[in-house]
Formats: structure tokens, sequence, C-alpha cells
């Protein structure tokens, strides 16, 4: 081993090289996997695990949804082994140290000593999938006391569907629903409440009438001593029950929060907002939806019920002083119900503002080096200033709204409490009525119009709150990669082989306003092993190709095959476990180099670690860092540049062994030494594998076999090698020998002659399809003269003629190495 070598070994911690030839054995996950397949419901672990916040192994917690992924419902529960229903196995036994195995019965037997004892049929994933026996003692050295039991979920006939369709909950209330017995002890909780607070007001209301009058101070201090009781039993109810609803929340906001985000994470890549900004702003205003719903809130809407009770006692106490709150309380509800159109509309405009503000945040943020070198810092700063205002200007609207509501609301109450005066004094001089009764009366009658006033004070939150769900739920219904109601195949036998049988491809668009094709009846097969080349102009296609290809983006219409199967059949983490797609852009996240190149392989061992740093060089990166492996990498990867960037991102995806690599202009940040090391390695890493890569570097042509030219969506050849490259070169100079013709002196125009540019670009009637013919392997080397000929070069070159001047650059510079 080297000195680099060495060093890098050196930064893997313990666990890594205590493991380095073997895999972790995911128990838990493999038993998940195994009740699948008993329920004839096949599921492949990668699929099962999609979207979990899952590190090295499965947690019991991340086993359930698991389970739910593949539509079974578990749960956990603390038992014996020798109280486990028997009518509900096989049960997942969670094991001691972590890990899980197969209860699949429990019989008793008669030992030699004609003793009684329990014997357990178990799979342990780990050792054989034939069931092992063990008898209670054993059992119990491994058994951790916590079991999973699971069953299918029932599933409704598709030939009721017509009739009987099939219902999907909503995805706020029906989460809120899973945590409905805290609500129902928060209920409780109010209604204790709202009847203990009667106390004091009959306790104000005797002193008053009974008390005062005949100096009962023995009755005094019962009364007093009876409603402190109470009036601790209330404060302890209030504490409760804001418990309950904060329970209840925190679970829902954690539901609820990896719901959106994984939702998120799944919506297919053409479906997603335009705007980075206003996606994370979606996001983000499920802030206001939790706040909305926060214990407050609750609180206060669940005081609602109540205010006929105070009112019914109203009149229980002071006859037809009942009408006044009945009179107070439906202009409250008026006045509340006449803001709510203007504040829907506010805070529809300021959801938009926001969205807008924060895309020009992101956007300035990201292209922070851009802005400054071109002097752009005005124009974003003009930007966001305008936007700023509009939302500020919203707000004072909003805020001008609910000021109005909230003093003719307490405007109301004060003159409720005028009239009860009023009238009670009336009735008091007629001895009808008693000091007392006058001011329990007015006591009631602020309870009764209090929880009305509280919710005109959240008007103002409703409307965001309202304004924000509806922007969710359009974010909940995007379409996503996976379709959680099919079944698809488990582990598919794909051997890299790929068939597209006229594939069309268009962006999405509004229906009066459709996109342009991007691709127009693609039609290809490549078998297992092939090495292609997709060449053509900046525009014409390729990267989309290839994306649909890696099922980033759905096709409008046609097919796509592998290996004989349907990819629609296959489940998209299958997909992509089997063909790795390395994009233009290398894009890395905060962290440390290990867990950027482990992102997508996070059980992977040291030497399948090693092995990929090796083969794209970045061994020699760590090694010259002071922190190896674990080096830092900034966001969007700052601390690399272009060009090992580019390096990360194939790492991570030849981590997971793929057998189709879908390469994007791999090399294009690369140097032409590192892009030398970089083309050696490649050649050993795609061996046996299939490779298509995009390109316009004339030095990745010696890694292909076979060549598809793609112009304006459709292929306009494709061959060999050598037959397209010729074909090209044919028309090149077909192209230029016409250039250099004599024109007639009417039609030569001294502007157009100025304009006229050295070669042509692919003509609209593209060159025949040409037949691949088998062709010797290339031997490697180092060099590109040996492995393309200057004229394939040239040939390559002039595919890219219309590309920029950054793009041209890289090609001329392909060629001169």
């Amino acid at each position: 081993m080297n000195t680099e070598e060495a060093i890098l070994a050196n930064e893997l911690d313990a666990r890594s090289v205590a493991r380095a030839d073997t895999k972790i054995d995911d128990t838990l996950l493999q038993s998940v996997v195994w009740i699948c397949e008993h329920y004839k419901l096949s599921r492949s672990p990668d699929s099962l695990i999609a979207g979990l916040p899952t590190a090295m192994l499965l947690s019991p917690s991340l086993a359930l949804k698991a389970l739910e992924n593949a539509g079974i419902v578990g749960g956990m529960v603390e038992r014996r082994s020798n109280e486990l229903p028997e009518q509900l196995m096989p049960i997942i036994l969670l094991r001691k140290g972590g890990g899980g195995c197969i209860m699949l019965s429990r019989r008793i037997h008669t030992n030699e000593e004609n003793k009684r004892e329990l014997r357990y049929q178990l799979i342990m994933p780990e050792i054989s999938a034939d069931a092992v026996e063990m008898d209670h003692a054993q059992l119990s050295e491994i058994y951790a006391g916590f079991a999973i039991m699971a069953k299918p979920q029932a599933k409704v006939d598709a030939r009721m569907s017509a009739t009987l369709p099939e219902t999907k909950g909503h995805w706020l209330f029906s989460t809120l629903w899973r945590y409905r017995s805290y609500y129902r002890s928060a209920a409780i909780a109010a209604v204790l409440i709202n009847v203990l607070a009667l106390a004091s007001i009959f306790f104000t209301m005797n002193v008053y009438d009974r008390v005062v009058p005949n100096q009962a101070f023995v009755t005094l201090w019962s009364l007093a001593i009876g409603v402190t009781i109470a009036m601790i039993f209330e404060a302890i109810t209030r504490f409760t029950r804001a418990h309950l609803l904060d329970m209840a929340g925190k679970k829902a906001d954690l539901v609820l929060g990896a719901m959106l985000f994984r939702q998120a994470l799944s919506v297919q890549m053409e479906h997603k907002p335009a705007s980075s900004g206003t996606f994370a702003n979606q996001l983000r205003e499920f802030e206001s939806v939790r706040d909305f719903v926060a214990s407050a809130t609750l609180a206060a809407l669940s005081d609602l019920p109540f205010i006929l009770m105070f009112v019914f006692v109203i009149y229980f106490i002071g006859g037809p002083l009942a009408i006044v709150p009945l009179l107070m309380i439906p202009l409250i509800i008026l006045v509340s119900a006449a803001i709510q159109w203007p504040l829907a509309k506010i805070m529809k405009e300021n959801l938009r503002d926001a969205s807008l503000k924060q895309g020009v945040l992101i956007e300035s943020i990201e292209g922070m080096e851009t802005l400054k070198a071109v002097g752009g810092e005005s124009y974003m700063q003009r930007r966001w200033e305008n936007f700023s205002a509009l939302q500020s200007a919203n707000s004072m609207k909003s805020k001008r709204y609910s000021t109005l509501a909230t003093g003719v609301v307490t405007f109301l109450q004060q003159f409720q409490t005028v009239i009860l005066i009023v009238v009670g004094v009336y009735l008091i001089d007629a001895g009808t009525f008693t000091m007392g009764a006058m001011i329990a009366t007015v006591m009631l009658a602020g309870r009764a119009t209090a929880p009305l006033g509280q919710v005109i004070g959240l008007a103002v939150r409703y409307q965001q709150a309202k304004a924000a769900m509806s922007s969710l739920t359009k974010l909940m219904e995007m379409p996503v990669d996976r379709d959680s109601t099919r079944e698809y195949l488990a582990n598919p036998p794909l051997d890299g082989q790929l068939s597209l049988k006229d594939i069309n491809f268009s962006y999405p668009a509004p229906p009066m306003k459709p996109n342009p094709p991007v691709l127009t009846g693609i039609s290809l097969d490549i078998a297992a092993g092939d090495r292609v080349a997709i060449l053509g102009r900046i525009g014409s296609g390729k990267s989309t190709l290839l994306r649909v290809m890696a099922r980033l983006y759905q096709p409008v219409n046609g097919q796509m095959f592998s290996s004989g199967l349907d990819v629609n059949q296959i489940d998209p983490a299958d997909w992509r476990k089997s063909v790795g797609y390395v994009g233009q852009e290398a894009r890395l996240f905060y962290g440390t180099l290990r867990e950027n190149v482990m992102i997508g392989s996070p059980n992977a061992t040291a030497n399948e670690l090693l092995r990929v740093l090796r083969l794209t060089g970045l061994d020699q990166i760590a090694a010259r860092h002071p922190s190896g492996i674990n080096m830092m990498i900034g966001e969007m990867g700052e601390g690399l540049s272009g060009g090992q960037r580019q390096l990360v991102s194939l790492a991570r995806t030849l981590l997971a062994r793929p057998k189709v690599l879908l390469l994007d202009e791999p090399t294009s940040a690369m140097d032409s030494q590192t892009e030398t090391l970089f083309l050696q390695h490649l050649r050993r890493a795609v061996e046996g594998h299939t490779l298509v890569v995009v390109t316009h570097r004339p030095s990745l042509l010696a890694l292909v076999e076979r060549v598809i030219i793609i112009d304006e969506g459709k292929v306009a050849a494709d061959g060999s090698k050598e037959q397209v490259m010729a074909s090209l070169q044919a028309k090149e100079k077909a192209d230029r020998l016409q250039q250099q013709q004599p024109q007639q002196p009417e039609q030569q125009q001294p502007e157009a002659a100025a304009q006229q540019g050295p070669s042509a670009p692919i003509p609209a009637k593209a060159p025949p399809r040409l037949k691949k013919t088998a062709q010797p392997e290339a031997e490697p080397s180092t060099t590109h003269s040996a492995t393309t000929s200057p004229d394939q070069q040239t040939a390559a070159a002039a595919i890219a003629k219309r590309a920029p001047a950054a793009t041209t650059q890289a090609t001329i510079a392909g060629e001169e190495k």
C-alpha cells in the first residue's frame, strides 16, 4: 500500500474497516421483505425503504413505515413470547442488540423427561430461509420483548370501483384524525373547564345576595374555599387540555412535515414548479397551517359550543336578559363573516408575493458569484424591494381589516354590558332582580361572547392557513414517480438492455399554450454491454433523452423496455439502482466527502468505497486533505473545483454498481490531464456494463462503439462510430465545397457574406440511419490520437458548431490535445 492509500485507509473508522469485506445484515429489513413475500406482495428492499430516513440499519418505527409502503398495516406491541396471538402469526420479533426475526408458530412439546415445554418455529434471515426451532430459554436470549404484528390492508374490489369508488382521506384531516384520542380527551377537558368556570360566577352572585346583607362570614369562607378548589381544578384542567393539544400537534406536525417533504422529493421532475423559491415557499407555508391548528386556536374553538350553555344560565338567572347576548352573538358572527372575503383575497396575494420574494432570495444566494461578477446586484435588489413592498402593502391591508373587526367586536361586547346593567337596574327597582344576579348576568354574558372575540382575532391566521393549505393541497396532488396503488415487479432481472419505442416528450404547459415537443418518435435498441455516444447540437434533446432513460422524465407517449420488461412494471427505486445517471451539473450537498459519495448507498462496505475512490481519483484528493475522506464540502460543492464535483457525482453513481451508466457531459469541467486519467479508469469501470454518454468532447468517443445523432428531437443518424463519423465528415466536406462555389452577382450581398459561417448545421433532411456493424474494440490508450482519428474528431466537433463559445472552445481544446 502506498502512502496515499495508507492515509486514506486511516481515515476510515474502525467500524468500516471491520466490515471491509462484508455487508451489514439488516435482519429487520429482511424480515419485512419476508412478510411481504408471505402475503404475496413482492417488494425489493430498495423499494421498501425508498424515501424513508434510513441511515444504516432499519429502526422499528421505520419498519412500520416500510410495511405501510407495501400496503401492510402493522403495529408494535410489548408482549412475552408465550403471549403473542397465534392467529396473527407470522410475527416479526425484535431482537436484543437490533435486528429482527420471524415467528412462524408456537407449540407445546413433550420432551424426553415427559415434561411439557414451549417450542417456537422461527425464520432467522441472516442464517437461512428455512425454519429453525428454539425452546423458550433459547428464544428469551435473543427476544427483546417487542414484536411487530402485521396484516395486509383490505382492498376494494375493482368491480366495485364504479358504484362504490374508494375514497382517499385528505392529507391534513386524515392525519389529524389519527390522533383523535388526544382531541377527544381535550374536548372532555373543555367541558370541565367551562362547567368549573360557573363556580366563580355563582360565588359572586351568592356573596352579593346572601353573605353581604346577612353578614354571614361562615358562609363566606365556605363559599371561598369551595370556589378556590374549583379554580384549582380548572387551572389543572386547562393545563391538561393545552398539553393534550400540544402532544397531538407535535405528533401531527412530525407526520405532516415528513409527508410533505417526501411528496416534494417524489414529484415528477417535469411537473416540478419552475421556481425553486416558489417550491420552497410552498413547504414553508405549512408553518401557517401548523400554527393555526396549534393548541391556542383549538382551545378557543373548543369553547364555542358552550356559548349556548352560558346563554341558558343567563336565562335561568335573569330571564328576559338572555335576549341581549342572543342578539349580540349574531352581530359578532356577521362582523366576522364580513371580513372573510377581503381577507381571503389579500392572503392569496400575500402568498403569491411571498413566493416570488422567496424565489428572488434563493436565486440571489445561489447566483451570488455571478451577480458580483456582472454587477447584477442592483437588478436583484430592485426585484426584492418591489416584492417586499407588495407584501408589506398586503400585510397592512390585512391588519387594517383585522383591527377594524376587533374594534367592532370589542364595542359590541362593551355595549352588551351597558345594556345588561341598564335593564338590570330597572328590574332591581321593580323588585324582580337582585344585585348579585345582575353582576352574574354581566359575567356570564362576557363569558358567552369571549370565544367569539378570540375567533375574530384568528380571522387573519385562518385565511393565511386556508391559502397555504390550498397551495399545499396542489403539491400533494402533483404526480409522483411511484404509484403507491400499483404492484411492481420485485428484483427484476435487468441485464442492461434498453429499448425505446416511439418516445415523445414535451414539458407540461397550460391547455391553451402547449409547449413544443422536445423528443419526437425516438426509437432505439441498445443491447446489454453496448457503448453508445449521443451527439447533437445544444438544445437538440440529448440531455432530455438521457433523463427519459433514467425515468426522471415520463414520456408523453411511447414505451421503454429493459430486458424484455416494460419499465413501468419496475419500481422506480429498483430502476435507479440498476440505471445510474450522472447529469451535467454535479450537485453536491453540505457534509463530508464520504457522506456525499455514500448518499445513495449508505450500507456500502469500506472496500467498495475505496474502489470507487480509486476509480475516480478521489483517493488522491482525499489523501491531500488533512481530514481525508471526512473533508467538509460546502453547499453546492463549495470548496471543490468543477471537475472534482463531477468526480464525486460519478463516484456516488458507480458505488451502486448499476447495470447501465447514463453520463451527460461527464468531463465537461475537467482539464485534459484529469480527463485522460478519468477515461482510463472509466474504461475499466464500464467493462461489462451498458454505457450511454452524451458529449461534445471527441476524446470520449474512444470509449464507444456506436454513435447516435439527435437533431431537433429526432434520431438523425444511428450506426457504428466509423460509419457515422465518415458520413458526417463527407457531409462537412460537401457543405464546405458548396460554400466555396462562386455565387451569382445578383445573389452576392455583402451583409450576408459577412455573416455566413464557415460551416452549416446538420440539414433538416438527416443522413439515413446506418446499420450497426461489429467493430473490434480499440486498444486502451492515454492519448486521443490512438483512439479517434483526426477526421473523426473534426466530424464530432462539427456537430457542435452552433454551440456557445465556451462549449466550442472546450471542443477545440480536445482537438488540439
